[in-house]
């Protein structure tokens, strides 16, 4: 039960302190030691590292201090200037939070590749030597007229934070005591700016502020100063969030916004004890990861950056679903909920997070990062170059890597815990005790623990038992049963199982976790339904006829069943499932499955399906050629805003159009017409009709467009399949049947038509289809 006094309404710093003091807990989980935990072999977590170490490099420290140099009027090396939301002033609308997030990156990766030591060494001299010139304590990558509370210019408070985090993390992961001295200068600015606000400063909350009370909190923690608590919780808005959320009740605004509030509520929790920030961050959890049904089964959720309503993400997996930003913010705000309590669910909660939304946001060859990650039917990830854009996903996404690391294991008095499966070594210098793990997780799902020991040592070791293993799992010690099949001792999935005993130099542990297949149903649709392995999401690979109807033999809920179709098979590249449906009084398809993390850019997919027969779409003229091919297009690079940068040139060719979701899956290129865009069929095909049609909006608005169509062999020669450059009359289907000919390449080029002016002059193209003879 609640005490009243966390609901009193805060009208005293002072009085929010005392209340939470009392509920302190003092025994919480505790994290390694900083370069305690080593990767040991080549995973997909350490593969992610150095995939992002290649966007590191590509970055560099000169460019990351450009946009502060140009604020301090200092030399700016003559570096390249960052593009899209990172533009340096006047020109880019956020200049600094990337390169706030590039030195937190940079931090957090130097604990495991240790020349990145040098390079936040010359980035925080560098800060170091913008503060002194813009006066000695402000510092930012913006005028500070921006601060007024009438201007607060490209989300001043939001870069703030950002900027406190990367000192923070150059500080705590690079050990550079210069960072600190920064961050805490700078904070004691930012304390006079917030006071000089006085009754404007509930105007100023107003305004996306991210995570201030987070890097005040973490402030607090490393300089005991108690200003800095008042000022974190200053930045909080009890009343209107933490208090609804406290009394059972639900609170919904911009996603990512709400998380980096509830990222800073669970800070507060972990350092005070408040009964009020702990209830609150409890049901806030409960209601997006658990019983809320509010994730998909990747575990990330938002849809269009909204946060969903409770148990309402059916028919949603194509609309600019889970953002990466969202996706960052739970695992900070999972990961202090299981410091705090240490209850399992978090941990499960966190691994499925982890194993898809975070490493699924990262490409595997170009380490470029994703904005909104689509799971419908023939999606294609919304992979975004840092050059061009810079979006906050990109900056999210460049610390991912890193903080993939950070819940291998943790520690609290005489106990370890095992929570992921991770190849790695784990130093416990004052017990004169390593722990090496050795595992090829997720490829194969069983593993062994050594231990490395001076002289005996007596201490628990607690390894976690995944809610996903199927039956015949088993735990051995020495090579001796001690728990699971065949023994008294059950393995309770869900659950931690704890050895306790003098452990002795090369023991070791050895783990056997069989998958559990399963079918994981949206809340609100149990039609509309994900495969799953363990915690990896399975998704179909390819484009399909179907647009994601699937009609299954078996009853979706029975897992034995699953497991007797959805068969691993292995292929040149990687391991895959097949479901085979051939013969079956079904859609006769051979699906295979990849996991979700696999996907890199230009691969088309099927997260979600829809149980049941495939409805007819429009009038049916044979196998579309097109569908799901490679594309390319007059703007290859989207730039401009978040959401035309989802509109890539393969939602062309992705068989979704005429429904609801027909906005989320047009080719929107940037600019006016002309624009065009090759279908590569990928061999000489005989083409009979080439047909395509407008997005809905410009169906709605009935534009007559302009275009030729025209096809190529070789890419290089060119013939004429239609020519409207003069068209007038409006048509829901452009429809083009031709004299059969042998093409490979299929080009649309939309044309300037002298009575369309702005939006309505740039192209958007719902589905491009091509139809021929077998």
């Amino acid at each position: 039960m609640l005490k009243m006094k966390s609901f009193i309404v805060i009208s005293s710093v002072a009085a929010v302190w005392i209340a939470a003091k009392c509920g302190f807990a003092q025994d919480h989980w505790q994290d390694p030691a900083i370069g305690s935990v080593t990767l040991t072999q080549s995973g997909p977590i350490a593969q992610g590292l150095d995939v992002n170490r290649k966007v590191l490099d590509a970055i560099g420290v000169d460019r990351a201090l450009l946009a502060f140099r140009i604020q301090a009027g200092l030399p700016t090396q003559d570096a390249k200037p960052l593009g899209g939301w990172a533009g340096p002033e006047p020109y880019g609308p956020f200049p600094g939070f990337f390169e706030s997030h590039f030195l937190s990156a940079i931090s957090m990766q130097s604990v495991h590749d240790h020349e990145l030591v040098a390079w936040v060494q010359q980035m925080v001299n560098g800060l170091a030597l913008c503060q002194q010139a813009m006066g000695g304590k402000y510092l930012f990558a913006s005028p500070e007229e921006e601060f007024q509370a009438d201007r607060l210019d490209g989300v001043v408070w939001y870069r703030m934070h950002k900027l406190l985090e990367g000192l923070i993390a150059a500080h705590v992961f690079a050990k550079s005591d210069e960072a600190l001295e920064i961050a805490v200068k700078l904070a004691e600015w930012i304390q006079q700016r917030v006071d000089s606000y006085g009754e404007d400063f509930a105007k100023v909350k107003r305004t996306e502020y991210g995570g201030m009370t987070e890097a005040f909190a973490n402030l607090y923690e490393l300089t005991g100063r108690e200003s800095f608590l008042q000022m974190a919780l200053r930045w909080e808005e009890p009343e209107r969030i933490l208090k609804e959320f406290a009394q059972g009740r639900d609170f919904n605004e911009h996603a990512n916004t709400l998380l980096s509030k509830m990222v800073g509520a669970t800070r507060i929790a972990e350092l005070t004890g408040s009964e009020l920030h702990l209830k609150a961050c409890e049901n806030f959890w409960e209601n997006v990861c658990g019983g809320g049904a509010k994730t998909y089964a990747t575990g990330g959720t938002s849809v269009h950056e909204g946060m969903p309503a409770k148990g309402r993400i059916a028919n949603t997996a194509l609309r600019m679903p889970q953002e990466t930003c969202v996706s960052y913010n739970l695992m900070k705000v999972t990961r202090s909920l299981y410091r705090i309590t240490g209850d399992a669910k978090y941990m499960e909660y966190y691994e499925r997070l982890l194993w898809n939304a975070i490493l699924g946001s990262q490409d595997p060859k170009t380490g470029y990062k994703t904005y909104y990650q689509p799971l419908g039917s023939n999606s294609v990830k919304d992979f975004r170059s840092n050059e061009v854009g810079c979006y906050c996903c990109n900056g999210t996404g460049l610390e991912n890597p890193s903080r993939s690391t950070q819940m291998i294991y943790m520690k609290r008095s005489d106990q370890i815990r095992v929570q992921l499966f991770v190849p790695s070594t784990l130093r416990i210098d004052d017990w004169g005790v390593s722990i090496v793990q050795q595992s090829e997780f997720p490829e194969k799902s069983n593993g062994r623990l050594v231990i490395q020991c001076r002289e005996p040592k007596r201490f628990c070791v607690s390894i976690r038992v995944p809610s996903w293993v199927d039956e015949g799992s088993s735990l051995k010690v020495n090579g001796k049963l001690i728990a699971g099949r065949g023994s008294e001792s059950k393995l309770i999935p869900g659950e931690f199982y704890l050895i306790d005993r003098q452990w002795q130099d090369q023991d070791r542990i050895e783990y056997e976790y069989p998958y559990r297949m399963k079918i994981a149903s949206m809340p609100d649709d149990q039609n509309q339904v994900a495969f799953m392995q363990g915690p990896l999401v399975m998704v179909g690979l390819g484009a399909n006829q179907t647009r994601g109807w699937i009609e299954l033999p078996f009853d979706p809920a029975d897992n034995n069943a699953i497991s007797g179709w959805l068969r691993p098979v292995s292929d040149a590249t990687s391991p895959s499932h097949l479901l085979d449906l051939e013969g079956q009084d079904s859609l006769g398809l051979r699906l295979f499955f990849r996991p979700y993390y696999q996907i890199g850019a230009g691969e088309f997919f099927t997260g979600y399906w829809q149980l049941g027969k495939a409805p007819k779409q429009g009038d049916s003229a044979g196998r579309n050629l097109a569908l799901g091919k490679p594309t390319e297009c007059s703007t290859p690079e989207p730039a401009g805003s978040n959401l035309e940068a989802f509109m890539r040139s393969a939602k062309a060719v992705d068989g979704n159009y005429g429904g609801p979701d027909d906005w989320y899956v047009k080719w929107f290129p940037n600019g006016l017409s002309p624009q065009w865009i090759i279908v590569d069929l990928e061999r000489v095909e005989l083409v009979s009709k080439v047909q395509w049609i407008a997005a809905k909006e410009d169906l709605d608005a009935k534009i007559a467009y302009r275009y030729r169509i025209e096809s190529s062999q070789d890419r290089t020669d060119w013939e004429s399949l239609a020519d409207a450059s003069e068209n007038r009359e409006f048509r829901k289907v452009y429809d083009h049947s031709i004299p059969v000919r042998r093409a490979r390449y299929i080009r649309l080029t939309t044309l300037p038509h002298p009575e369309l002016k702005d939006h309505q002059a740039r192209p958007k193209i719902a589905e491009i289809m091509v139809f021929g003879q077998e």
